[in-house]
């Protein structure tokens, strides 16, 4: 049934409602109403004035691309080729964020444990060592060292079984299986504990030796995006079942079309697809499910002219600073230079607006200062940044 059949069906109860004196509509038929109108389109200035600017300096206007809505999504302030495909280059990073959040919960730890299935006669465990975990991105060659370590203090020298590999495992860079598998061989001899070099997978058993948490999933997905740590969330993105998944999620859980995203990679890199109307409807997702936790955008993204990381020196005058929570993305190569930066703004007049600025085949520094120009004029142009600071929201919580 069309948006339109939908509209006119309702529309024609509550006037029957009204003719027959029913009682009048529960806020639950107003919010309906509200969700299948058509948002407002209210052009701002800030973005004529941004594109002037960019066709000014000989770049195409089609390898821009922008849009602007309110953070309830009932008003769209700009749309720029906002239905457009352009690479997100870093900004895909959200996409990861609002999955594994969606998947794990803020607050969860991973989970990594050594495992015996067996009996241990002098040194030699004849049975099963089980390296189980839920996807641990915090995981490195030192965490996984001294895990193995803790094996030896178990008074294991030698596996006359298998090692088996439960669940999703990485370990620093590394993601794919067969680089993992060898990694985890060698960690383990060095550790003293010699182990077949054969890996196989399948499911956690066993007694327990050691078990490691991580930090909280909210703490890692902050300085994933404040640094634009890309081993980080391509890692995430194994955990979270893939890039094929992560894109399946962010069509069938998220909304997008099929043909207006491809994930290359989780961190970004490559190739990836997205339009800025996906980003914008990414970030109101995760700002609505970080609502539901009693958080913010900010408690997973940088605060653009505050937080170490890609956004410090970015918006960071009096006028400015706590007003911008956004991601970043370059790539110099991809695409002949793309040029990305998606978030929130919070603005006097208009309350909190999200916003998704893309831009390819150009220069990727010049696109950040036509960027952050676009952001301050905007905030300008709806009376100067709110009162409310974004930093000290953060603090509070």
């Amino acid at each position: 049934m069309s948006m339109k059949s939908i509209t006119r069906r309702l529309v024609c109860l509550l006037l029957l409602a009204a003719v027959l004196g029913w009682p009048s509509p529960t806020d639950e038929s107003t919010a309906l109403l509200a969700d299948i109108r058509r948002p407002v389109r209210v052009e701002t200035g800030a973005v004529g004035d941004y594109l002037d600017v960019l066709t000014g300096r000989g770049l195409d206007a089609a390898d821009q691309g922008v849009r602007v809505e309110s953070l309830q999504g009932d008003v769209i302030y700009a749309d720029h080729f906002g239905g457009d495909t352009f690479n997100p280059a870093s900004v895909m990073k959200t996409a990861v964020t609002l999955a594994a959040l969606d998947r794990f919960g803020p607050g969860h730890r991973f989970e990594t444990a050594f495992l015996i299935e067996g009996s241990v006669d002098g040194g030699t465990l004849h049975g099963e060592l089980v390296l189980a975990g839920d996807g641990d991105p915090e995981m490195g060659t030192a965490e996984l060292t001294r895990m193995a370590r803790a094996v030896t203090q178990a008074g294991i020298r030698r596996v006359d079984g298998a090692l088996v590999i439960a669940g999703t495992f990485t370990v620093g860079n590394l993601h794919r299986r067969d680089r993992v598998a060898s990694h985890v061989v060698r960690t383990l001899a060095r550790a003293g504990v010699r182990v077949p070099a054969e890996v196989r997978y399948g499911e956690p058993r066993g007694a327990e030796i050691v078990r490691r948490w991580s930090s909280p999933l909210s703490e890692i997905v902050f300085d994933q995006n404040a640094r634009s740590d890309n081993p980080t969330a391509d890692r995430l993105g194994e955990a979270v079942g893939g890039r094929r998944a992560l894109e399946a999620y962010l069509i069938e859980e998220v909304g997008l079309q099929a043909g207006d995203v491809r994930v290359g990679r989780a961190s970004g890199l490559g190739r990836g697809r997205m339009t800025p109307e996906g980003a914008v409807r990414i970030l109101r997702q995760l700002a609505r499910l970080l609502d539901g936790a009693g958080m913010r955008l900010e408690d997973v993204m940088p605060v653009a002219g505050v937080d170490s990381g890609t956004t410090r020196l970015r918006f960071n005058n009096a006028s400015y600073r706590g007003a911008v929570v956004a991601k970043t993305g370059t790539l110099v190569r991809a695409d002949d230079g793309v040029s990305t930066l998606a978030g929130i703004v919070y603005t006097q007049d208009r309350g909190p607006l999200l916003f998704a600025v893309f831009n390819r085949t150009g220069p990727v520094l010049q696109y950040r200062r036509f960027q952050d120009a676009f952001i301050r004029d905007l905030i300008d142009e709806y009376g100067g940044r709110a009162d409310f600071d974004a930093r000290a929201h953060r603090t509070a919580s």
